[in-house]
């Protein structure tokens, strides 16, 4: 948190010189007093997201042990976030308004996700991560074996790739997604903390994950850096995050939820962003 404020200034005059303005355009600018706050958005500068993803990484790389769970997480973060940005440079620099094509966006997300499924499956550490298919409030496994690891991968896509896309369209009122993903993100501290813990899960009777501790580090590590952006983003929003930060961090909170093995845990913590997205995009729903 405290990175992130002391950057922020910096980043935010970086943007400006780059003149990284997003010019904005929602039906709600039709006529109330929702289309001054709209139109005087116009401008503001985007990719924050930026700021967010560099001082979660440089946060979880000095502090968390580094194994395949902190290294799966931080490879999820740089490759949504370099989606992002290359999404929201193209509509900044006016070399598509619309910014990368969705399908090619999907193509990308589906591809991290998929293969990340994959990676988990085949290493003998994390298998069961995949082949085995956990549901909340259940003790134990509902599917397993080769029908339930072909039912793993494909809701680890979904799982990350929804995720990442719900919180993407949750960013449009200020302070919205960030907030959001500063709640979520403490649920799932809390999770993988527990998750990590032998005799916790015993007592739980939930999966046990070796080295999902670590994912606390990661966790907390976004907690700052989401309350350290919120500054910057809250009403009237100084920066916007862009796809650059959206992207990532809902990839990483799904790809969280699937390496504790509780992917369907992310629709009750995060359902939030279901009705955000609507929010997001329709801020009239919200007088």
């Amino acid at each position: 948190m405290l990175l992130s404020w002391c950057l922020g200034p910096y980043c935010i005059r970086w943007l400006k010189r780059l003149k990284f303005g997003q010019d904005y355009t929602d039906r709600a600018e039709e006529k109330g007093d929702l289309q001054a706050r709209i139109l005087s958005k116009r401008g503001t500068p985007t990719m924050g997201g930026l700021m967010i993803v560099l001082v979660v990484d440089v946060t979880a790389l000095l502090w968390a042990q580094w194994n395949t769970l902190i290294l799966l997480s931080l490879l999820t973060v740089v490759v949504l976030s370099g989606l992002g940005f290359l999404d929201d440079y193209a509509k900044v620099t006016k070399q598509n308004s619309r910014g990368v094509q969705e399908f090619l966006k999907l193509w990308v997300q589906g591809a991290l996700a998929v293969f990340v499924a994959i990676y988990l499956w085949r290493v003998p550490e994390t298998s069961m991560l995949i082949s085995q298919v956990m549901v909340p409030f259940f003790k134990h496994p509902v599917l397993t074996g080769t029908f339930g690891a072909c039912v793993g991968v494909v809701l680890t896509a979904m799982t990350i790739v929804g995720s990442s896309n719900a919180v993407n369209l949750t960013d449009g009122l200020d302070g919205l997604a960030i907030g959001c993903t500063a709640i979520v993100s403490f649920v799932f501290l809390v999770l993988t903390y527990l998750a990590g813990n032998a005799k916790a899960t015993a007592y739980l009777q939930i999966p046990h994950v070796t080295g999902a501790g670590e994912l606390t580090v990661f966790c907390a590590a976004m907690i700052g850096a989401s309350l350290g952006f919120l500054w910057f983003n809250c009403h009237p929003a100084q920066v916007f995050m862009g796809d650059t930060g959206s992207l990532a961090l809902g990839g990483v909170l799904g790809m969280i939820a699937v390496l504790i093995h509780q992917p369907l845990v992310l629709a009750i913590a995060g359902g939030v962003f279901c009705g955000g997205s609507g929010l997001g995009h329709h801020p009239k729903k919200l007088v």
